[in-house]
């Protein structure tokens, strides 16, 4: 009888130990991608040191220290979920002789914005569609784009925008090997849109484009606040630091007078994303290398772009021991930036979050990123001068735009590479 237990327990831990070893074996070989399971179900569990045996993989686990990874942030659990969308007519792929400095696979940069009840997709060159809101948050997978017929003719789109009843959108045509900024708009019809000019620069550029809209009030007046830009990665604009051009500026277009433009501020790289909250205008700058900004934008002030940042050259050289932008802000008359990302992280859009979202989010903003695919959750000081804390979350996605959806307490995300749409809420 002892011999026959002995037995048994023998064979049951040999059948223990040679399971062990198979589930080893299959997660150290990656079989059904249970590295990845295994990783997302335990984000922070010790046992990745051994699982994940590789110094490299040890290295990166310290380097997270305290870091949490979906669905966890700091404080809540959330749920974000990955659509793909499906383009009616697929008119991106059929377009020939794409701009070739849009290197984000097939879909390139579209953007966002809700009304009524449906999502508007504006790609860049400029193709116009509708996605019904309710399927963002229904259990199907893929999202149906209706295609809207427009008049709509573009080098590149930069930016769409709803207002009211009227969708603007922000683009460069060519002239002369020159570009010239537009900014169109037309009332919101599904069957078709009928652009009209809004505004055209009287000028052009080589490098020059703009960016950015949002809806301002200034001194009674309703007006757009437009962004513009110009230069190329280590050769910046020439006219940036020149109050008689309009480029490296944002701009305030009254929507009853359009020809009576402002400078409402200068000395702007360019600008990924704008946000106004209860007359509070909140900037992100791509800056060059290590100096992506968030600024907070003052009526007549100068950011100083190209001749302070915090960033170097793309050129940079670690032998070099010469600065070539100035550090200091303030002592050469410029406004800081109430953040600076070093390293930077493809900076993009920023919007105001609703306190509703969470109670542990309150008056908090949230920022997008493209290189570093994640949104960062951010609470600015009182006067929004300087940044107070701020969290990151790695979504492992390139982020171009960002909405908030008020009846669903959920962010909708452009996700640009793969043309999808993400939805991140509580769960």
């Amino acid at each position: 009888m002892y011999k026959k237990i002995v037995s048994y327990l023998s064979l049951a831990s040999l059948i223990t130990l040679l399971s062990a070893l198979i589930v080893f074996l299959a997660i150290d070989l990656n079989i059904l991608n249970s590295k990845k399971k295994l990783y997302e179900t335990f984000p922070n569990f010790e046992l990745r040191k051994i699982i994940f045996k590789k110094n490299s993989e040890i290295e990166h686990f310290e380097n997270d220290y305290n870091i949490k990874f979906l669905p966890y942030t700091q404080f809540e659990k959330v749920n974000f979920v990955k659509k793909k969308i499906i383009f009616e007519n697929d008119l991106i792929s059929k377009k020939k002789n794409l701009d070739t400095s849009i290197a984000y696979k097939r879909y390139n940069s579209f953007y966002i914005d809700f009304y009524k009840d449906d999502l508007f997709l504006t790609d860049h060159i400029g193709n116009t569609y509708y996605i019904k809101k309710k399927e963002l948050f229904s259990s199907t997978k893929n999202l149906k784009a209706k295609n809207i017929k427009g008049n709509l003719n573009v080098t590149r789109v930069f930016d769409s925008f709803i207002y009211n009843d009227k969708i603007f959108v922000s683009f460069t045509s060519q002239k002369e090997e020159c570009n010239e900024i537009n900014i169109s708009y037309a009332k919101i019809n599904l069957e078709k849109l009928i652009f009209e000019n809004f505004f055209s620069s009287n000028h052009c550029n080589k490098t020059g484009s703009p960016g950015r809209i949002q809806i301002f009030e200034k001194q009674g007046i309703k007006g757009l606040l437009v962004s513009t830009s110009e230069g190329r990665r280590d050769k910046p604009g020439l006219t940036t630091q020149k109050k008689e051009s309009l480029f490296g500026k944002i701009l305030f277009i009254p929507i009853d007078e359009p020809n009576n433009i402002e400078i409402y501020s200068m000395g702007h790289r360019v600008i990924q994303g704008l946000s106004v909250d209860n007359g509070i205008i909140i900037s992100t700058e791509h800056g060059p290398r290590g100096g992506d900004e968030i600024n907070k934008i003052l009526p007549n002030k100068n950011y100083g772009w190209p001749i302070a940042s915090l960033g170097e050259r793309y050129d940079f050289d670690y032998k070099n021991e010469n600065l070539k932008y100035k550090k200091d802000h303030k002592d050469n008359n410029f406004e800081e930036p109430i953040f600076s990302f070093i390293p930077s992280i493809g900076i993009s859009e920023i919007i105001k979050l609703p306190n509703s979202f969470s109670i542990f989010y309150q008056d908090h903003y949230v920022l997008s990123s493209l290189n570093s695919g994640s949104i960062y959750f951010i609470r600015l000081s009182e006067d929004k001068s300087k940044v107070i804390t701020l969290e990151k979350v790695f979504l492992n996605n390139r982020i171009r735009d960002m909405k908030f959806s008020k009846e669903n307490n959920s962010i909708i995300l452009a996700l640009e590479e793969n043309a999808e749409i993400g939805v991140l809420r509580k769960e």
